[in-house]
């Protein structure tokens, strides 16, 4: 048996995980993926090998790496494709700018309380304490993603625009983030608190935006 037919052959074998008996290029590359989420969350980054994730993919390693060069290749673009993705959100310019940030913040919180994001950020925020080299290399991929917050290219325009009074649009964003999702967020990560019915959610995101508008609005010309 060659070793191309050898390949083919342990993709086959029924994973840990579960998956079809065959699969695309497309569908192998989103199996890997999911593999790789599920063994880094699981062990961590350090106790996570190309063996393990291909045993839990059902894919031979030789599979693995004519998608990804590296472990380090692999866990980077499972960061910038599953963390940080962007968040695609359009605001009607005719409604109001309480509206338009309920639905920008309600966009994000659909992404970020999702329980593969909250299980990868758990596990980022775990490694990046211990280990100097993983915390530098997040720091770089979430500078070299590109991809602006949605938070400040609204607060961007709505600045431009004069309609609020934003000196400093990312701490502005961070500001926002924190008296809206900041603190559901974090009780989610460390299980102190119990979680928000989503009904509790919106009314505590809509307080925090109303708060937010209020001390940024323009102060009357006199």
């Amino acid at each position: 048996m060659n070793s191309q037919s050898s390949s083919q052959s342990e993709d086959r074998k029924q994973p840990c995980c579960g998956r079809p008996l065959q699969l695309d290029e497309a569908e192998r590359r989103t199996r890997i993926l999911d593999a790789a989420s599920t063994v880094l969350t699981t062990h961590g980054y350090h106790a996570t090998s190309m063996d393990s994730i291909a045993s839990c993919s059902g894919m031979s390693k030789k599979t693995l790496y004519q998608f990804f060069d590296s472990k380090q290749v692999l866990f980077e673009t499972l960061i910038i494709e599953r963390l940080f993705a962007p968040i695609e959100y359009v605001p009607l310019s005719t409604d109001s700018m309480e509206k338009q940030l309920f639905g920008l913040m309600t966009s994000i919180a659909a992404c970020i309380f999702c329980d593969e994001r909250l299980s990868l950020l758990r596990s980022v925020v775990t490694e990046t304490s211990r280990n100097p080299a993983v915390r530098q290399l997040v720091a770089d991929l979430f500078q070299l993603s590109g991809r602006s917050l949605p938070i400040q290219n609204w607060l961007t325009t709505q600045s431009e625009a004069g309609r609020l009074d934003i000196p400093d649009v990312p701490e502005a964003s961070d500001l926002l983030f924190g008296m809206t999702l900041g603190g559901p967020m974090l009780g989610q990560l460390t299980h102190c608190k119990p979680s928000r019915s989503q009904e509790k959610l919106e009314e505590f995101m809509a307080y925090g935006i109303r708060v937010f508008l209020e001390g940024h609005r323009p102060l009357p010309q006199t």
